[in-house]
């Protein structure tokens, strides 16, 4: 895999990674601490967490870029910050 550009809106700046599997561990140490609720904690884990990340490469070969929305907070207080990888050259 090449080099990726991941953010989280809000969250973490833009950073150029050279690899996706040195991209996603540092995403991942980002969101897994903040006030998700648990289903959606579980999603997010899914793609960005420990031993995931080829279905987001799969989006990366296919399409070019990959992102999801992360929604902190409570059910009726939250704000939303887009996840999004890029592959960079």
């Amino acid at each position: 895999m090449t080099a990726v550009r991941a953010e989280i809106t809000g969250i973490m700046p833009p950073a150029l990674f050279p690899s996706l599997d040195l991209a996603l561990p540092v995403l991942w140490e980002h969101v897994r601490e903040l006030p998700v609720r648990e289903a959606h904690r579980e999603f997010v884990r899914s793609c960005i967490g420990p031993a995931s990340g080829d279905g987001v490469a799969h989006c990366l070969a296919r399409s070019g870029h990959w992102s999801i929305t992360l929604y902190v907070g409570e059910l009726t207080d939250w704000t939303a910050h887009p996840i999004t990888i890029t592959p960079h050259p």
